[in-house]
């Protein structure tokens, strides 16, 4: 087993036997001028996704994809839009018919007679 010298500092330990650090979108760069040719066609992040795993076997994810867009290929954001309000549906139910316009003065009832029976 090798054992680290005792005059070796932590960082050239890391350097030596820690992960090599990448850039940013190191797996992505060469592939800048595809990407920005699908998002011209207007694919989705989901799809290049696929696609750079099918055809170059790139694993990466769409999160990536989307923050490279907006970082390299200065796509601006998406906007949000805003919640749409639905209106509610307008009743089914035919509408009463209206009123008798009121008169002004004494209002008289509509009286019907009912006939007695004659004994």
């Amino acid at each position: 087993m090798n054992f680290p010298k005792p005059t070796e500092t932590a960082a050239q330990l890391i350097a030596q036997y820690g992960p090599k650090r990448t850039g940013p979108y190191v797996k992505l760069r060469p592939h800048a001028e595809f990407v920005r040719e699908l998002r011209r066609n207007r694919a989705s992040y989901d799809t290049i996704v696929a696609i750079l795993r099918e055809r170059h076997g790139i694993d990466i994810s769409d999160t990536t994809v989307r923050q490279f867009c907006r970082d390299v290929l200065k796509e601006p954001p998406s906007k949000r839009r805003g919640r749409r309000t639905t209106h509610p549906a307008p009743p089914t139910i035919s509408p009463r018919p209206a009123p008798k316009p009121q008169l002004d003065g004494p209002q008289i009832a509509e009286v019907e007679f009912l006939d007695e029976p004659n004994p």
